[in-house]
């Protein structure tokens, strides 16, 4: 063999050894790297969780209890008290930090104004009685109030109070003699002078009683103060059912309140008052 040929072969068997070689150290690596354990995942970012809501501070707030009718006498059990965002506490409002009390200081009033359950109280939808339009919220709807004047003698010695029933007298002079009759049967009494107080602590001696009337009662009893003398005379507290009326045997014409008086077994008509009731 030339030592060309020679040379040839030893380069071919030095190229097929480095072959081998680089083969061995690739498979050396990939062993290797086979044999390790795989990385752990990277964490994942916990997912986020919801800010809480913020806590709401709230304050004990007065409230109607229940519905509450335009003129009605409200009592301790018409309210109570309830808890409200102290954001939306306006300044009207009755708190029971600042006003403790307010449940008995309103018992007794009247409300001037239809309130619904739940509904705060504002102090200027009640009035008290003593103050000014406390009278307009008393009285029933559709009916008037009259003040009459009265003494000790007319108004049965100073014992008629507020919420009594009365009824209505008028005397007039006939010649030398004089004829009493009822004007108005069972007639609420809604004050005295200016006492409203439903307290029955004894006698009320006044000037004045202010009466609830229909309107065409109303002006028969205002011709009776023009046309005699008129008194009061209270009914027992079992006898007054039904509204204020007209007496047994009181005729209502056309020209006005016609009563019949029986003077001396002889019947005579008076008429009170002209226009329908």
């Amino acid at each position: 063999m030339s030592e060309g040929a020679v040379i040839v072969m030893n380069a071919v068997r030095l190229i097929v050894l480095a072959v081998a070689g680089l083969a061995a150290i690739g498979a050396a690596f990939f062993v290797r790297g086979a044999m390790q354990p795989a990385p752990a995942p990277a964490a994942q970012p916990a997912a986020e969780q919801p800010a809480p809501a913020p806590r709401v501070e709230t304050m004990r707030v007065l409230v109607a209890a229940r519905d509450i009718a335009a003129g009605e006498r409200v009592n301790a059990g018409s309210f109570r008290w309830a808890p409200w965002p102290e954001e939306a506490v306006i300044a009207g409002y009755l708190t029971r930090a600042r006003n403790a009390e307010a449940i008995e200081q309103l018992s007794g009033a009247v409300a001037r104004t239809t309130m619904v359950a739940g509904e705060p109280i504002l102090p200027g939808r009640l009035v008290q009685p003593g103050q000014a339009g406390f009278m307009a919220a008393v009285i029933e709807p559709g009916m008037r109030a009259v003040a009459v004047p009265i003494s000790a003698r007319s108004g049965a010695g100073g014992f008629i109070l507020p919420n009594d029933r009365v009824d209505i007298l008028l005397t007039l002079p006939a010649n030398e003699n004089f004829a009493t009759r009822t004007v108005v049967e069972n007639v609420r009494v809604l004050a005295i002078d200016q006492r409203h107080s439903e307290e029955r602590d004894g006698a009320v001696v006044g000037s004045t009683a202010t009466l609830e009337l229909t309107p065409g009662q109303a002006r028969s009893v205002s011709m009776a103060v023009a046309s005699g003398t008129v008194s009061l005379a209270l009914r027992s507290i079992a006898d007054t059912e039904g509204g204020a009326r007209l007496p047994e045997g009181a005729d209502d014409t056309a020209s006005g309140r016609v009563v019949r008086m029986f003077r001396y077994g002889e019947e005579q008509r008076v008429a009170l008052g002209g226009g329908a009731p």
